[in-house]
């Protein structure tokens, strides 16, 4: 699966920024190309198959910059990763049943049942905790956060929002 997401980082240009992007990523991954350190196996910088081009390559095309597009560029962006993450929220929140957490909190007998019915609720406690995965839609490389306030408040000339197609 495939899903789109901007990596907040600090450079002096586009091309540093890209390469702030991708070392992070990369750093995240552990070093190895099917690590089991981070939720993808792969990404591509530019937004890959979410922007025109080859999905495959690299890509400055996309990256939002505060220089070029202001507070409100990066405020879009923003926004539509807050909207992103509401919609995977309530997924999740329609699909839990009270009963099967209920159930299961009250039989644990401290193994691992590898069962899927607590997943919901899971997904939904590492959004509220900030957990980055595949349903953040946004990452800040500067401070290894999900949370959008800290580059909102520092926002100047030297944020860049890279598009990342990541790959789970």
């Amino acid at each position: 699966m495939h899903v789109l997401q901007y990596i907040a980082v600090r450079a002096d240009d586009e091309d540093m920024a890209m390469r702030t992007a991708e070392d992070t990523l990369n750093s995240e991954m552990g070093g190895n190309e099917y690590s089991i350190n981070s939720w993808y196996d792969w990404f591509v910088i530019g937004g890959g198959r979410f922007v025109d081009g080859d999905p495959y390559a690299s890509s400055p095309n996309h990256i939002i910059s505060y220089a070029k597009h202001g507070r409100e560029g990066i405020q879009e962006k923003v926004d539509w990763a807050i909207e992103a993450r509401k919609e995977e929220y309530a997924k999740y929140m329609r699909s839990i049943d009270n009963s099967t957490i209920l159930t299961s909190l009250d039989s644990y007998i401290g193994n691992t049942d590898y069962s899927f019915s607590l997943y919901p609720i899971s997904k939904c406690i590492d959004m509220l905790s900030g957990n980055w995965d595949f349903n953040s839609y946004f990452y800040d490389a500067e401070t290894g956060s999900t949370n959008f306030q800290y580059m909102l408040d520092k926002l100047d000339e030297s944020w860049y929002l890279i598009p990342v197609d990541f790959h789970f």
